[in-house]
């Protein structure tokens, strides 16, 4: 390929195409690109060349999956390198998830070749566009890379879209044939992500109904965390006496012992104390949060006073609930603008009593007299111990670890929209830390039996299978409202669990301590949770 015209627009060096996505990939600060065995070696070096930590996965899915984890711990891109492009296709779950999530990806990805098309290479599909057709719905942005020069600022350009106002995957195809060849790559262009900035008079309006209001209360969604924004949440909340309710994915934003925390969780879902907040506010600004059907208990919560809702984009809002004020912005943004304006007029932290309110309307949950172990009881139990990371698929017999008290932001990780059982198996692979849980069910190991099984000494953590047999699921066909429902199974996982992933087996409280306790630091520890298939939870 021939040089460009104006040799001061590259990066000044001339290079093959793989020498220049790694030198792109440096160039952006990431660290960590999750790549599967098919990828060639010489790609591998290159990595390595500029001191990229190539982690090595036993598939396409496997790799995209740990990406996303990283994405979701780290509240940062995750970056997977896929060769050849076709088996991107594996993951499609993974994608649609981390897409409607509003997870941030960066899939590099390759087309066998940009010149001779439709000659039926081997792993090619029926045409080059077919990969990337079919991942489209669940995409932000799809590019095509033809050339060396444009290698550099395309993957550049992925990467600001992935974290540019709502996160979302992004996929970009190299052509194999600029491996072998040499040119001149553009020089990036160093663009920051765009967020989008508040409305002045929206913010000032908004700040003139919290300054008049007798009981707000704040919704914190997830667009807190994503947005980075928990020092400032806690500093409106404390300057104005807020109280502050979560939804369930957003747990942490706040501290679970703050006197101003009321709970998580929305409707019939909520804590006692957030429920009746929630009843009295006359402004109810809410941040970040789509108001999923899961931490809404199906929309149950009714909204009495005046309705503030803040999201990224206009996506969302007034969909579930109509916002009298509607702000779309980025949270942090509005949070930072907001606290300038309140500052500006208040000069000490005022005082509504919202601390003695909570505790005075705070309830303990009590369960009713059982024999095994119901889901509560194993939250309890972990309750006890310091684990820095908690990944949960929430489901029937997992639910209930939305209650589990969590200190800091980005140590909870979980999703409300269900689609897969991915959260905790990614987060338990990925992990170095012996000191991270995971939770899910028993589907959520079976399906993902191949992993767990190919990485149980090459991370380390616990993770928990709460085994009810498969005997309940979590029913929202019947009804809007989620429930928890019988099922007609009752299949015995337990010898599948022992010999293939090493589980220890437990049916008590004793055995689950011991268990946790004596857990190996040096590997993963499988759990084998024996949940009494007549338990009661506790948001029920």
């Amino acid at each position: 390929m021939s040089q460009p015209k104006r040799k001061e627009e590259t990066v000044g060096k001339e290079m093959k195409g793989d020498e220049a996505l790694a030198y792109v990939i440096k160039e952006l600060g990431i660290k960590d690109v999750f790549v599967p065995y098919s990828v060639p070696d010489f790609i591998l070096e290159r990595l390595k060349q500029y001191e990229i930590n190539a982690n090595i996965t036993s598939s396409a899915r496997e790799a995209i999956l740990m990406a996303d984890s990283y994405s979701r711990e780290f509240n940062t891109v995750g970056t997977a390198l896929v060769a050849p492009g076709n088996r991107v296709l594996e993951a499609t779950d993974i994608i649609a998830q981390a897409f409607v999530d509003s997870q941030p990806l960066l899939i590099i990805s390759t087309v066998r070749s940009y010149r001779d098309t439709g000659r039926s290479r081997i792993g090619e599909l029926r045409t080059p566009d077919d990969v990337s057709s079919a991942i489209a719905p669940i995409t932000k942005l799809r590019e095509r890379v033809i050339s060396i020069e444009e290698i550099t600022v395309t993957v550049e350009k992925g990467y600001k879209e992935a974290l540019s106002n709502r996160n979302r995957p992004v996929y970009i195809e190299i052509a194999e044939d600029l491996f072998r060849l040499k040119a001149y790559p553009l020089s990036p262009a160093e663009q920051k992500p765009e967020k989008r900035t508040p409305d002045k008079n929206t913010v000032a309006k908004i700040s003139e109904l919290l300054g008049n209001s007798k009981t707000p209360v704040i919704i914190a969604g997830y667009g807190v965390l994503a947005a980075g924004a928990t020092k400032e949440l806690l500093e409106l909340t404390e300057l104005l006496d807020i109280p502050v309710i979560t939804t369930f994915r957003s747990k942490g934003a706040i501290p679970a012992s703050h006197p101003l925390y009321a709970g998580e969780g929305l409707g019939l879902f909520a804590t006692s104390e957030g429920a009746k907040l929630l009843e009295e506010a006359d402004v109810v600004l809410a941040l970040g949060t789509r108001f999923t059907q899961l931490a809404t208990a199906g929309w149950s919560m009714k909204v009495k006073g005046y309705l503030v809702h803040n999201n990224i984009d206009g996506e969302d809002i007034g969909k579930v609930f109509m916002a009298h004020v509607p702000l779309v912005a980025d949270t942090g943004l509005f949070l930072k603008e907001l606290l300038t304006l309140i500052k500006a007029k208040v000069k000490e932290a005022v005082k509504r009593g919202s601390r003695e309110k909570i505790k005075t309307y705070r309830k303990i949950h009590i369960l009713n007299s059982h024999g095994g172990l119901w889901p509560y009881d194993v939250v309890r139990v972990v309750q006890q111990y310091q684990f820095s990371k908690v990944f949960v698929d929430l489901s029937a017999p997992t639910l209930d670890f939305v209650r589990l008290p969590i200190e800091k932001p980005y140590t909870w990780i979980t999703s409300e929209s269900l689609l897969e059982r991915n959260i905790a198996v990614g987060g338990i692979i990925r992990s170095n830390d012996p000191n991270t849980i995971a939770v899910t069910d028993i589907e959520g190991v079976i399906s993902n039996l191949g992993v767990l099984s190919s990485r149980l000494n090459k991370a380390r953590g616990i993770l928990l299978v709460m085994n009810d047999n498969g005997s309940t699921t979590l029913d929202v066909t019947s009804s809007d409202i989620p429930t928890i429902s019988k099922t007609p199974r009752n299949e015995n996982y337990d010898e599948i669990l022992e010999r293939s992933l090493k589980a220890i087996t437990v049916v008590g409280i004793t055995d689950l301590k011991d268990a946790i306790f004596n857990a190996n630091p040096n590997k993963i520890n499988v759990i084998n949770v024996k949940i009494e298939q007549d338990y009661q939870s506790v948001l029920f």
